[in-house]
């Protein structure tokens, strides 16, 4: 088909949107008190130096310990296994490991620090983690010990400090860049939170206006903050601050989120080891071009893949069209594929053996796009050139529910609301270039743009998100409130196609002059460009494949299908469909192991691994169609 038709990282700190809550790696560390002290001796913690926390064995069973390990310095892999068998739930080994080596997991004002927060008392670890001489905290609540009022404590609960300010000198040794007052806020916003939890609200009024705003931080924050004083319960207080309370995780993850302005010499980042082997999964599979299962590699081995495990070869030709095909897709459960062409027909095929299962006919001109419902059991189609329509059908009986006929100028697009509902269609003609659909064929909103001619669409999984490409520019729009949130110009290309990745954080988009590119979803920076490929005259679409959306696929104007990894390497270029365009690829959403392209040449071809190792049945040794 021709170009030319006729017509903020969301990243959060513990302190925004007064949440606490986040998803915390696997591993408990309410163990790590049983573990934490030996019996070495304790050089530093403190500000000003580095850790230490050897006595460091000389002599292990008799013999002589190497200084190293294998080059590695010994008391951090001992301390990084402390801490992997205490997550493991080792304790015992943990402690034995500890004693033997001679090398602690983490000092006593650490194991300090990490009860009192644990514990909930504020004073104490705001001491121990900044140093002091006094329980000085700005004027605020808990001023001296024995005459805080139980304020900088978990409400209702008693909990007897177990250090003097004598010995309170230095505090920890923070991480290079940390933010002290940022720190102060985490801490002194659960202790706020906590005590509006407990209904305490004239300590919790005296922590804000004391102890909170003189750090000043955004006046926004504060604000939020105050706002929560109008709270009529603690479950009210939980909903509004998106807060699990004083006994659920929030207390973990300030901990969580302290330790990583700590300096790693004094408390190492939690799950030390669990995320070192990540690192090496992830590059291990970033540097594997065939790399393409979901299943976690083994760390017996090094990881490679190898090319006869991909699916590279025709195992299948669909023959049911008698012109160009345009487009395809997979039914969300992988159990039916849908192919349009522009002899004006759609095939619905099921995958266990591509029989025809419905064609539909009702079509006068060539079927540009479909969209499958998210149950499946409906299909949308859009129809361009002479006829200007879209159509919803049951996939179940091949029956045309609603024809759409309002337009004037192609219908280039459409996609559903998550909830099957309702839907999105994007057209060519500008009075109704963006418009929401119910299933009675009613337009219940449309989006008023200039210019407004679209030439693709995408609504992310999630349902927040509506990405709209029109010729030279990219609008997202907040699928609910259906306000526009951002847009860009790209004036020197045509833009042809988008898809929204799975984690509904990157769009994929296809323009011509051979680019395609993937983007951020809210800021618009370009993450990966994926060259090679030809798209200057025609409509090329491109989507994400393989597990876990690996890999980047794209038809192309030189009759072959581009493969590559996510990050921009090239994989496979494959001869698809002489003597024309391959003008779109789908991947099997429940078998990487399969995807299918349509051509000029009438075909859709099936691709599989190769025979020798190919564990799919469903097609194999089937003739084309």
């Amino acid at each position: 088909m021709r170009l030319d038709n006729d017509a903020s990282n969301r990243s959060q700190s513990p302190s925004q949107n007064c949440s606490n809550g986040s998803t915390r790696s696997p591993g408990s560390r309410a163990g790590l008190g049983k573990i934490a002290n030996c019996s070495s001796q304790v050089k530093s913690e403190s500000n000003g130096s580095a850790a230490s926390y050897a006595n460091g064995n000389a002599v292990a069973n008799g013999r002589p310990v190497p200084a190293t390990f294998f080059g590695h310095d010994r008391e951090e892999v001992t301390r990084i296994l402390i801490q992997s068998l205490t997550d493991l739930g080792y304790h015992g080994a943990a402690g034995a490991l500890c004693q033997e080596s001679g090398f602690e997991l983490e000092g006593p004002t650490v194991a300090a620090f990490r009860s009192a927060v644990l514990q909930g008392d504020w004073t104490e670890a705001e001491a121990l983690l900044f140093g002091t001489s006094s329980y000085d905290n700005g004027g605020g609540v808990g001023l001296a010990e024995g005459d805080d009022g139980g304020y900088g404590k978990t409400p209702g609960k008693s909990v007897k400090s177990s250090w003097s300010p004598s010995r309170i000198i230095g505090g920890l040794t923070l991480a290079e860049g940390a933010n002290a007052s940022e720190m102060k806020f985490w801490m002194r916003q659960q202790k706020y939170l906590e005590l509006l939890e407990g209904r305490d609200l004239g300590s919790a009024l005296m922590v804000l206006r004391q102890e909170l705003t003189p750090l000043h931080q955004e006046v926004g924050r504060l604000h939020a903050l105050s706002s929560l004083m109008m709270c009529q319960s603690a479950e009210d207080l939980k909903y509004q601050a998106q807060w699990d309370g004083a006994a659920g995780e929030s207390r973990m993850h300030l901990l969580s989120e302290l330790s990583k302005s700590i300096s790693p010499s004094v408390m190492i980042p939690e799950h030390r080891l669990a995320v070192l082997l990540d690192q090496v999964k992830e590059n291990w599979i970033s540097d594997c071009l065939y790399h393409n299962t979901a299943a976690s590699p083994s760390l017996y081995i090094d990881h490679e893949c190898e090319r006869d495990e991909f699916p590279l070869k025709t195992v299948l030709e669909l023959r049911n069209h008698s012109d160009e095909v345009w487009f395809l897709a997979f039914s969300h459960d992988g159990t039916q594929l849908a192919t349009t062409s522009r002899d004006a027909t759609v095939v619905i095929y099921e995958t266990n053996t591509f029989k025809v299962l419905h064609t539909l006919t009702e079509h006068e001109s060539g079927v540009c796009y479909v969209a499958w419902s998210p149950d499946d059991t409906k299909l949308i189609t859009c129809c361009q050139a002479q006829e200007c329509t879209a159509r919803v059908w049951d996939t179940r009986t091949g029956r045309c529910l609603l024809p759409l006929s309002q337009f004037t100028y192609p219908v280039t697009a459409a996609a559903w609301a998550p909830n099957g509902e309702t839907f999105v269609t994007g057209s060519q003609d500008t009075k109704l270039g963006l418009c929401l659909w119910n299933l009675q064929g009613d337009p219940i909103y449309q989006w008023e743009e200039d210019n407004l001619r679209v030439n693709d669409l995408a609504i992310s999984s999630d349902g927040q998100r509506l990405v709209v490409l029109l010729e030279h520019r990219i609008l997202v729009f907040d699928f609910v409130t259906r306000e526009k949130l951002c847009e860009w110009s790209l004036e020197d290309v045509k833009l042809t196609s988008v898809n929204i990745s799975r984690n509904c954080r990157h769009m994929l988009v296809s323009m011509n002059d051979n680019k395609i590119r993937l983007m951020d979803i809210d800021t618009g920076a370009v993450v990966q460009s994926f060259t090679g490929q030809k798209q200057a005259e025609y409509i090329i679409r491109s989507s994400f494949g393989g597990a876990n959306e690996n890999f980047v696929v794209s038809g192309s104007e030189d009759s072959r299908v581009y493969i590559w990894r996510t990050n921009g390497h090239l994989v496979e270029a494959l001869e698809a469909h002489p003597g024309g365009c391959v003008n779109a690829v789908a991947w099997h959403p429940t078998d990487p192991r399969i995807f299918a392209s349509a051509g000029d040449d009438h075909k859709v071809r099936m691709y599989e691994i190769p025979e020798s190792s190919y564990l799919y049945t469903g097609i194999r040794g089937t003739s084309g169609v």
